[in-house]
């Protein structure tokens, strides 16, 4: 089924659901929904399937952080984190109260921090807006 789950840096969230039925036992994985809500009622509704079929299920939600990449290219996992500790201190930064006459280029600071990132990782949709 395709979707559209652009999530670029942003957390994604799935289903992990164990069924059970007649003695035998598996594990599935749906998803990536973009927000946990999807994940929980997956989880639910197969907890309800498997009861009235005469057997169990159980599960919980996962999340994972997206580095999207080219097939071929090495995606680099701490990419996204890095980015967001780098927002962060822009962030902070950015919140200090302003003395131009002993830090002139704290402004120019936040900037570069937060352009470097943008370098490592792209901002979610929702940031950049």
């Amino acid at each position: 089924m395709a979707r559209n789950i652009g999530a670029d840096g942003s957390t994604v969230y799935r289903a992990v659901i164990t069924k059970s039925i007649d003695g035998r036992e598996w594990t599935s994985h749906e998803g990536p929904y973009t927000e946990p809500g999807p994940a929980r009622v997956r989880v639910s509704f197969w907890r309800n399937r498997m009861r009235r079929n005469g057997g169990t299920a159980e599960g919980h939600v996962e999340q994972a952080h997206t580095v999207w990449t080219r097939v071929g290219e090495d995606a680099d996992p701490t990419a996204a984190a890095v980015a967001t500790e780098l927002r962060a201190l822009a962030d902070a930064i950015s919140a200090l109260p302003q003395d131009y006459e002993c830090d002139p280029g704290r402004g120019e600071t936040a900037e570069m921090l937060r352009r470097r990132a943008d370098e490592l990782h792209p901002a979610p949709e929702e940031q950049q807006q």
